[in-house]
């Protein structure tokens, strides 16, 4: 819409065209120092205390009881009940059902519908199509060529040496004590008769050989890999976007309602009480007494005698000598070589992006209230265009 369209729906002022400073953002390239760690590889000793394990055997002696069973023969009384079977006779009384009809009325209740006419309002919408004006913005992308730093990585190949562990096995004899008896048959003590079996034990010190394994560390060359980094230059297209208002016609409906009187139709429900006669079953008792013969179980004592066998055993003191292996712990100090990455601040130059706020003219309608035209009453329009305008 133009300036003087806009003049004309009001008599009490005009648009006029305004120049203002507005702040845009805009990318500027910087060239900064900053602080960049390196790291050096450095040898270096230490000494470091190694423990191990040395077996030590020790001969112990202990006394430990053994039980020996013995038999033995004793008489003992004992009671037997023997159960018996008698007659009696019992009287009891039993209720005796039988059914009676009997009749009576109740009360029923029954639902009758009744339909009415009932007064509503309803709310009827309908649609209206408005048109106006609206500030639509349009991004518009603009292509910038601009420059970055790239860290390159590259590997390089190291040579260094590490202790490798390797386990040895070595063969060495210990001192076995071992039980080389033999069964011997001898009379029962308790039945002469029988003979039986003991062992006459026979403990002979024999050298056993046996494997462990020790460690054993070896220097191992080896090489591996350090990945370092190389700054280059590169340049990329941005694409920077831009903003453009623009006002734009459209077209829109609006909603309203308004109210209608309509009636229905509606089915309210009504309760009717009957009397009703019924028949029912009543359930009654009778006491009869009758008898009935049953068998009682009972019991007699009588008194028995038997041989029984039985073992008792009779503790009986011994001595015997073990061997018991304890492990004493033995320190050792070793000297080993190793590597230490130093790190090492460095000044290097990049270039980065700066955003700044750069002033920018722009120019917008402004309306101006005309004061000139007026009565005695401060310019307040007197020919009623604009009631609103004072």
């Amino acid at each position: 819409m133009s300036a003087s369209a806009m003049a004309n729906d009001c008599c009490c002022g005009h648009w006029e065209t305004v120049d203002c400073t507005v702040m845009c953002p805009q990318q500027c390239p910087e060239t900064r120092t900053v602080c960049v760690t390196d790291y050096n590889c450095e040898q270096r000793t230490r000494t470091i205390t190694c423990c191990k394990k040395v077996p030590v055997c020790e001969t112990k002696t202990c006394c430990y009881t053994v039980m020996c069973p013995q038999q033995r023969t004793r008489t003992e009384t004992y009671c037997v009940r023997i159960p018996y079977q008698e007659q009696c006779s019992q009287e009891y009384c039993v209720s005796v059902p039988y059914q009676e009809q009997m009749t009576g009325t109740r009360c029923v209740c029954e639902t009758v519908m009744e339909h009415k006419e009932v007064p509503y309002t309803v709310s009827v919408p309908y649609t209206e199509q408005c048109t106006g004006t609206r500030k639509v913005a349009e991004v518009v992308m603009e292509q910038k060529e601009v420059p970055y730093t790239v860290s390159v990585p590259y590997t390089e190949q190291v040579t260094g040496t590490r202790k490798v562990a390797r386990r040895v096995q070595v063969t060495k004899h210990r001192t076995v004590r071992q039980d080389q008896g033999h069964w011997v048959e001898q009379a029962d003590p308790c039945n002469p008769c029988c003979t039986c079996k003991k062992w006459c034990p026979n403990i002979v010190e024999v050298q056993c050989p046996y494997t462990c394994c020790e460690t054993v560390c070896e220097d191992c060359p080896y090489t591996y890999c350090v990945t370092k980094h190389r700054c280059e230059q590169r340049t990329r297209t941005v694409c920077c976007p831009r903003t453009v208002c623009k006002e734009v016609p459209y077209t829109y409906c609006v909603t309203k309602h308004r109210c209608e009187q309509r009636t229905r139709t509606v089915c309210c429900p009504r309760t009717v009480t009957k009397q009703v006669p019924y028949t029912y079953c009543v359930t009654k008792c009778r006491q009869e007494t009758r008898t009935r013969n049953y068998c009682v179980t009972k019991y007699r004592t009588e008194q028995r005698s038997r041989e029984v066998c039985y073992t008792v055993n009779v503790p009986e003191q011994r001595t015997r000598e073990y061997q018991v292996t304890r492990f004493e712990t033995v320190q050792e100090e070793k000297t080993e070589e190793y590597t230490v990455r130093v790190p090492v601040q460095t000044q290097k130059e990049i270039k980065v992006l700066v955003t700044k706020m750069v002033p920018s003219t722009v120019s917008k309608l402004v309306w101006v209230a005309d004061n000139a035209g007026g009565a005695g009453d401060g310019g307040a329009c007197n020919n009623g265009c604009n009631p609103c305008c004072k």
